[in-house]
């Protein structure tokens, strides 16, 4: 994350109105995401939310490597389960192995864009046995990334409206 200066936090009025927008975008998202997946993937979207509120401020710059660091932790997740399933004890080794050097490239932060901490939180739940035995996988990408897009969309809408609204002199 950049050193940017820390924006306080709303006050008790204010702190209503973003939670109330929030609840809203929420309920949005649920509306719109059961349109075309299961309930059980829009876990993808409220993820990348998540993770993008509290770790990039909401920084529409950092949604990207968000977006793609989620899609590699849901992906070493899936391998991890293809590879057991399919190659046994020796399929396992090399998803944990994957997940080790994922680890390690995070932890050195090599190619941040690639493997980061949206890749960390994505993987810890992506490769929990009941998540992996309940989630559609395709599922969980579209609910990732058309989330993210969705939550991004909107976050960057609010702020360009709160914005036009401060530098609009009172009447």
């Amino acid at each position: 994350m950049d050193n940017e200066t820390q924006v306080p936090p709303p006050g008790p009025v204010e702190g209503m109105v973003v939670t109330g927008i929030v609840v809203v975008l929420l309920v949005l998202w649920i509306v719109i995401g059961l349109q075309f997946m299961a309930d059980t993937s829009l876990v993808g979207g409220f993820l990348i939310l998540w993770y993008w509120a509290n770790n990039e401020q909401l920084e529409i710059r950092h949604l990207p490597r968000a977006l793609i660091g989620a899609l590699v932790g849901i992906g070493i997740g899936w391998f991890l389960l293809v590879a057991s399933l399919q190659y046994g004890a020796a399929g396992l080794s090399v998803g944990v192995a994957l997940l080790i050097f994922a680890l390690y490239l995070n932890t050195i932060q090599a190619i941040p864009t690639i493997v980061n901490n949206a890749t960390m939180l994505f993987v810890t739940i992506a490769a929990a046995p009941l998540v992996q035995l309940h989630v559609n996988w395709l599922e969980l990408v579209l609910s990732t990334v058309i989330g993210g897009l969705f939550f991004g969309a909107a976050a960057e809408g609010l702020k360009r409206l709160a914005s036009r609204g401060a530098s609009q002199p009172a009447g």
